[in-house]
């Protein structure tokens, strides 16, 4: 075994990480798989006058229901900045006909006559696309200052840049609680001087997360085979599909220049059932099919079109990418086929407690410079994932139906 994952053994990923006993630290992310983003606010004030308001933000994810955010605002009176936090309850139940979406935010706000007040605000939406009904109430006003006013204000926040970021090759993150988990880095080098090199790094380097992070995805699926007692070809062909991911990451960290993965602790491969039962076999149904027919599936696709843009080593980096995912997404296949061979109920549960995937229609531009050395366009990314999801969802109603 030690010379078959030669990979796993180099990163200490192998023996122990199958059977530590604590949890792992997840990194916060909303379901967009952003955690950090940078946007603007645009809106009006219809309290106490009419008036446009717009704004720069900075939010942060610290958990999969709250997030932290701060806003420098113009109209509707004195410029002010504001700092606060909002909570989404509801954000880490699943689907809920659109009901995570809601959320409540609350903080403090300062303006240059130094007047401090209290912002509030009912909020749908994601960090990086929402709507807001919030209010401003002034609880300070110094000496000589004008009179202040509460404010009510409709506005709508949006980060661009975010959505044109989502172009990783993914994988099969690791989940913990319905977050993704991805490891730490360090940088040993910059960016790059260019804007180009700049975009291309980042785009590397959030791809070696994703990889990475999916190593503990697949040593954790590992365990959890051998713990409901599917055959042993399963489990070795999961850690086979982690040494893929090893693999992966280091060519995506050396693509991005001078990165050092961190790796996750042996805790977060820990196996989350010991025995076989219905809910442990309907959560394996539904993993392999949510995460390795669709997301994978949809990966594989991706990594292959950016390959046939690609050139010189990243083209050969990618090709090898597109088919390692390939195989992973017929492992989740083979457990799923599996799952409904053992428990067909349970496996035709995890199929349709997925909901089924929608077709994108996206006119995105297009930078040559970039397809060439590897980084998708958006609307590559799309067109993978819809002709992926198409296949699955076909295959898939087969599988059940059958």
């Amino acid at each position: 075994m030690s010379r078959r994952w030669s990979a796993l053994v180099r990163h200490g990923l192998v023996g122990g990480s199958l059977l530590a006993a604590s949890t792992a630290a997840a990194t916060p992310c909303d379901d967009t798989g952003t955690d950090k983003i940078v946007g603007v606010t645009i809106g009006f004030d219809f309290a106490p006058k009419f008036s446009l308001v717009g704004g720069i933000e900075a939010r942060a994810c610290t958990s999969s229901e709250t997030e932290v955010m701060a806003r420098i605002e113009i109209g509707g009176g004195r410029p002010r900045i504001i700092g606060g936090a909002r909570i989404s309850p509801l954000a880490g139940d699943g689907p809920q006909e659109g009901v995570e979406l809601l959320g409540l935010e609350a903080g403090v706000g300062l303006d240059l006559d130094a007047r401090l007040g209290v912002h509030l605000a009912a909020v749908y939406g994601t960090t990086v696309a929402y709507a807001a009904a919030q209010t401003y109430v002034p609880i300070s006003n110094p000496v000589g200052a004008p009179p202040a006013q509460q404010r009510g204000s409709l506005i709508v926040g949006l980060s661009p840049w975010s959505w044109l970021e989502s172009t990783t090759v993914e994988g099969r993150p690791l989940t913990i609680d319905g977050r993704m988990v991805h490891p730490e880095i360090i940088r040993h080098g910059t960016l790059g001087r260019s804007a180009e090199d700049r975009a291309v790094a980042a785009h590397f380097e959030r791809s070696a997360r994703a990889e990475y992070s999916s190593v503990w995805s697949f040593l954790r699926l590992a365990a959890e085979l051998d713990a409901v007692g599917a055959p042993a070809q399963l489990v070795a062909a999961a850690l086979d599909a982690a040494e893929d991911e090893v693999r992966h990451a280091e060519a995506c960290a050396r693509a991005a220049g001078e990165l050092a993965l961190i790796p996750l602790p042996p805790s977060a491969a820990q196996p989350r059932f010991l025995s076989r039962s219905p809910r442990a076999l309907e959560l394996l149904a539904t993993e392999a099919y949510a995460e390795g027919a669709l997301n994978e599936g949809a990966a594989s696709l991706e990594a292959h079109f950016a390959a046939e843009t690609a050139q010189d080593e990243t083209k050969s980096m990618l090709a090898a990418i597109a088919r390692d995912e390939a195989g992973h997404a017929s492992l989740a296949w083979a457990v799923l086929t599996w799952v409904m061979d053992v428990a067909p109920d349970s496996a035709r549960a995890a199929v349709a407690s997925v909901p089924t995937p929608t077709t994108s229609i996206v006119l995105a531009h297009r930078d040559a410079a970039l397809a060439r050395r590897g980084v998708p366009s958006r609307a590559a990314v799309l067109a993978a994932r819809d002709q992926a999801f198409t296949h699955a969802v076909s295959r898939a109603r087969a599988l059940v139906t059958a």
